[in-house]
């Protein structure tokens, strides 16, 4: 009669073991990773509402590919606050993020060739020196690189399971996700408002097309 070996389980790293330590840096990098996004949206409002320099159809999709970009890791943190990751998920979420940051790297680029050549000024303020476009070329390729590097820790990325043993981790999870909402929330808002209830938005709007349809 044969006789079969069981397969041994994984082991678990101890909570003072580097492994885990290195997995609860992971999603605090993540979570760092939103943040920062919505950061980069906190100073384009300043020049929108606070400067009242109001933002183009590409300025407002490069907004929204800010947004997707940071879905990938929010995806993450969301799915680690309720179970352990398995690597396949943490490498899909990076994986979205670096796609939606380069394509939204394309469309800044465009936007920083349709005013590169002199005399053109470029389109709206600017910010030590360089456009807001400009910022946002940087910003993407940095968020790409960003993204990239982690992936490389994915092959030992599992089991995941810091969003369920960190409270700290839970909580903060909580927060971030709320802030990222915020910022999808207001920044459709923001594009209604520019829009109106017109298909069309103007390549160079000067002003809410919703309140002046109002007669405000």
């Amino acid at each position: 009669m044969s006789t079969t070996t069981p397969t041994p389980a994984p082991a678990v790293p101890a909570a003072g073991d580097p492994a885990r330590l290195s997995r609860r840096l992971g999603l605090w990098f993540a979570h760092a990773y939103v943040i920062g996004l919505c950061g980069t949206l906190a100073g384009a409002y300043f020049f929108q509402f606070g400067l009242w320099e109001y933002p183009c159809p590409m300025c407002l999709l490069q907004r929204m590919f800010f947004l997707l970009s940071a879905l990938g890791p929010a995806w993450i943190i969301a799915r680690s606050r309720k179970r352990a990751l398995t690597a396949r998920e943490w490498a899909s979420g990076w994986g979205w993020a670096i796609l939606a940051a380069v394509t939204g790297s394309t469309v800044s680029a465009a936007q920083v060739l349709m005013h590169i050549v002199p005399p053109d000024p470029g389109y709206a303020g600017a910010l030590f020196g360089l456009h807001l476009y400009t910022w946002a070329l940087i910003t993407f390729l940095a968020a790409a690189v960003a993204a990239a590097a982690a992936l490389f820790p994915t092959p030992s990325a599992e089991p995941l399971d810091a969003g369920l043993t960190s409270p700290a981790l839970r909580r903060a999870g909580a927060v971030t996700l709320a802030v990222l909402v915020v910022f999808a929330a207001t920044n459709l808002i923001a594009c209604f408002l520019l829009q109106g209830f017109h298909w069309q938005m103007s390549g160079d709007p000067t002003g809410y097309r919703f309140f002046t349809d109002l007669g405000l």
